[in-house]
């Protein structure tokens, strides 16, 4: 991937923001920014159901456990808003992981001296915050230091000629100092570590990649990583999409060894396209006797047509933003993902790479917050209440269910082979949770069309239907068949997940 996946393209000595007032955004641009006030309307709404209430928002310190994070880069840096602005971001999205990756170059300006919170890199604040917040911080080992890779000034992000930093033995020897330092820092908070980011790529992993050098760099962290924490969790892979050849180069090179999870980066116009590339990647790591659980450490989407930081299909809006992120947070979890990374918190400036504009600066709209008023987008809304209903109260578990497309609404035409779920049980009692969506092109509408779902052969009281994407909870009629089983017949169907289970587990706000 180019460039595309996170676009990181931070400036060449700090990330510089746009201000709120959009300064510099050319008249397109401030015309494209159209806001959402709020969450987007969900399809649930226009069926006619009894409302009862919304989901009630939980932060983060409320939530015991769950997969969902975001990706906090430059949360650490200069910013309109303060690190613990952003913190108090993250913590009412009710995330659990936060994703950070420490700037060597920011960090270590003089030779040997470490600022680990210096004006132009909060970094203590950022981990320290977190996990006042409840929230696990996932550190990414990555970049280089113009004090021992001396580059470009133009060249972003600054010293990554791997070869140089991984061979010279001053640069070498300086890296393995500093990874060790920032791991003797922070490892009493900090339990898993990423090496590299999409080390796949020739803009990540210059001059071209190489599995084998990433094995050996795998290795070698790995070790003094564990020299410092032994029961550190090592992620590799970090790559753009799913290369197979890639993953079968590292699982024969020298770091086949030395990690406990792989980790991808799913990127795609529907977050549907990647799952048999993913289950590809979980066959390749068994036959490799690895564990086939993956780790999702970065995907996004953007809620604006005119971004930076993505090449695929268009166009989009802040609502199929919205439903994106949903639907590609579930597919994770129906294939067994570990965890599930969003990228990124805020918009942020980057390198515009198509259009009448490319190679000038314009925004990544990626972000669960705008780039003008740092207010939430609606895809902001629809994590916090994903966040709020699922979380490790449930484990993932295939149920028998009968699914009819009564009336295909405006996805016509449609069949139950359209259809995706994730199924759920409550730890606890057993009762089922499931959650479903059509896979189609996402459309800005909010409008449904109808299913019928029978055989729920667990016990489900009162049960209730909740619309992921504005949070809205209502009454779920149902009837028992002659074999025991609840049948709905009437339930709304869209292209954004709505979520069947009892009322009992939903927190809920009395508001409407």
């Amino acid at each position: 991937m180019k460039r595309t996946s996170n676009g990181v393209v931070v400036l060449t000595v700090v990330s510089v923001f746009l201000p709120a007032e959009g300064k510099d955004l050319t008249d397109r641009e401030r015309e494209g920014v159209k806001r959402h006030a709020g969450p987007a309307t969900g399809p649930a709404g226009t069926c006619g159901l009894t409302c009862i209430g919304n989901v009630r928002h939980r932060r983060s310190e409320e939530i015991s456990g769950s997969p969902w994070g975001v990706s906090c880069h430059w949360i650490t840096d200069k910013h309109d808003l303060t690190t613990e602005q952003q913190l108090e971001q993250l913590a009412t999205l009710g995330a659990k992981w936060g994703f950070l990756v420490p700037n060597w170059d920011l960090i270590e300006t003089r030779k040997g001296t470490y600022d680990w919170n210096g004006p132009a890199h909060r970094l203590d604040d950022a981990v320290h915050g977190m996990v006042r917040r409840k929230i696990s911080p996932i550190i990414q080992i990555y970049g280089g230091n113009r004090l021992y890779t001396p580059v470009s000034p133009v060249d972003v992000p600054p010293g990554v000629e791997v070869p140089k930093l991984t061979t010279d033995s001053q640069a070498k020897k300086a890296w393995f100092a500093w990874i060790e330092a920032l791991v003797r820092r922070y490892c009493a908070h900090v339990k898993v570590w990423e090496v590299w980011n999409e080390p796949n790529t020739e803009w990540f992993w210059k001059p071209k990649p190489d599995p084998q050098l990433y094995g050996r760099m795998v290795k070698e962290v790995a070790q003094i990583v564990r020299s410092v924490d032994s029961q550190a969790i090592i992620l590799a892979g970090s790559t753009a999409h799913m290369p197979l050849d890639f993953l079968r180069g590292f699982l024969e090179s020298e770091g086949a060894d030395s990690f406990n999870f792989w980790s991808v980066h799913p990127y795609a116009d529907r977050p549907e396209q990647t799952e048999d590339d993913i289950r590809r990647v979980q066959e390749v790591l068994a036959s490799y006797k690895k564990s086939p659980v993956v780790w999702q450490s970065e995907c996004g989407f953007p809620s604006n047509a005119d971004t930076a930081g993505w090449g695929y299909g268009g166009p989009w809006d802040e609502v199929k933003h919205a439903k994106w992120l949903l639907r590609r947070f579930l597919c994770d979890a129906s294939i067994g993902m570990k965890v599930s990374i969003y990228f990124v918190l805020n918009d942020y400036p980057a390198l515009l790479e198509g259009g009448p504009r490319k190679g000038r600066m314009g925004i990544n709209r990626k972000g669960l917050h705008s780039g003008e008023s740092w207010e939430r987008k609606p895809a902001a809304h629809a994590f916090a209440n994903l966040a709020a209903l699922i979380d490790d109260r449930f484990e993932t578990k295939r149920l028998r269910l009968d699914f009819a497309v009564v009336e295909p609404g405006p996805y016509a035409p449609v069949s139950a082979r359209n259809l995706r779920t994730c199924t759920y049980i409550e730890k606890q009692t057993g009762a089922p949770m499931i959650c479903y969506w059509l896979d189609v092109p996402m459309r800005t509408e909010t409008k449904a069309g109808t299913i019928r779902l029978g055989r729920v052969d667990q016990e489900m009281r009162q049960p209730v239907l909740v619309d992921l994407l504005d949070g809205r909870v209502y009454e779920a009629v149902g009837r028992r068949s002659t074999d025991g089983s609840i049948v709905f017949d009437a339930l709304p169907l869209a292209d954004s997940p709505l979520v069947l289970c009892s009322a009992s587990v939903v927190p809920l706000s009395q508001t409407k």
